[in-house]
C-alpha cells in the first residue's frame, strides 16, 4: 500500500511536495490532539490518529477535503485555505 500512496504522490506534480507541506500543518495545527505522526506518542484528547483516519475505509482525499471544509467538531477556530487543505489530505493518505 505504501508503495501505491508514494506512486501516486509522485504522479502528482504537487503531490511529494504537499506531503511535507500537510506535516507541517499538522505539527502546527493538529498534534495538540491527535498523533500526527510515526515519532508522536501521546496526544491531549481521545481524538483519532491520522494513521487511524486514513486506515478507515470510507476515507478518500474527497471526504477529508469535504471534513476539513465545513469546520470540525470541537476543533479551535480555524480555517484552511485548498492548497493547505490538499496538503493536509495528502499527509493524512501518505500514512496508509
Amino acid at each position: 500500500m505504501a508503495v501505491m500512496v508514494t506512486l501516486a504522490l509522485m504522479a502528482s506534480p504537487t503531490g511529494a511536495q504537499d506531503a511535507p507541506a500537510g506535516a507541517s500543518l499538522a505539527v502546527r495545527w493538529c498534534m495538540a490532539c491527535h498523533i500526527v505522526g510515526p515519532n508522536q506518542s501521546t496526544a491531549t484528547d481521545n481524538a483519532p490518529s491520522f494513521r487511524e483516519i486514513a486506515a478507515r475505509p470510507g476515507t478518500t482525499a474527497g471526504s477529508l477535503d469535504r471534513y476539513l471544509s465545513i469546520g470540525h467538531t470541537l476543533m479551535p477556530d480555524f480555517q484552511l485555505s485548498a492548497q493547505e487543505r490538499n496538503a493536509l489530505v495528502t499527509y493524512i493518505l501518505s500514512l496508509r
